[in-house]
């Protein structure tokens, strides 16, 4: 159960059922289905699932090297334990997490110095996202020492449900059409803010509305328009 208030902030009553009890026939059953070239989304609610966590852990962890992983620890990432945690992030391409997150991850209250100190905690060359909510995000691309802020887009928000999952999903979209790390999370705070604006837990933006809010310049890098 998602409560949001009135500043449009929320919060979980969680509750797990069916969905936390993952047979091995179902987790080689999802590794069969990956390709090499994909990218593979992986949270944080699945891992920190008794069950759950164990055999998706070990399945990302055999995954080819071509199969790149992204992972959004999500709110209870303390809660992971580290057998189940650490594998994972040892074959992590893409870590993308929010700023409280980051601080639970690390003990590190600001994002970009949260940001250096995940790196010791991921494969070499993989990149970091720390979402900022309207503040943007702080980018550590591969391959680059630096730790750049990337701006967000102010906006009215309603409801911040559903608004990393919109960062993240916009993110790994871009990234599959080519895009620069770093355009890449401009895209994902724009599809972030425009997600805020909308009730209801699944309101990320369409490519086209995505386009209208980057213009027309930005939509041509990104193959929007």
């Amino acid at each position: 159960m998602a409560l949001v208030d009135g500043g449009g902030e929320r919060t979980f009553v969680t509750s797990f059922g069916v969905d936390a009890h993952m047979t091995s026939d179902e987790a080689e059953t999802i590794a069969a289905s990956v390709r090499g070239g994909d990218l593979v989304q992986v949270s944080g609610y699945s891992l920190v699932m008794q069950v759950n966590g164990l055999l998706l852990s070990s399945m990302v962890a055999s995954l080819a090297e071509d199969v790149r992983v992204c992972l959004d620890p999500a709110p209870l990432v303390a809660d992971i334990p580290a057998e189940v945690l650490d594998p994972v992030l040892a074959r992590t391409d893409w870590l993308s997490c929010n700023a409280r997150e980051a601080q639970l991850m690390t003990g590190m209250a600001e994002p970009r110095e949260a940001a250096h100190a995940l790196r010791g905690r991921l494969r070499s060359g993989a990149g970091i996202v720390v979402r900022a909510d309207k503040d943007g995000c702080w980018l550590a691309a591969p391959g680059s020492v630096d730790i750049v802020h990337v701006p967000g887009f102010p906006v009215n928000a309603v409801d911040s449900n559903g608004a990393g999952d919109a960062h993240v999903g916009a993110f790994l979209a871009l990234l599959g059409r080519g895009a620069s790390a770093y355009d890449a999370a401009r895209g994902a705070n724009a599809a972030a803010a425009l997600a805020v604006t909308r009730r209801g837990p699944a309101t990320g933006p369409t490519s086209g509305e995505l386009a209208a809010l980057l213009g027309e310049e930005k939509s041509r890098t990104l193959g929007l328009s």
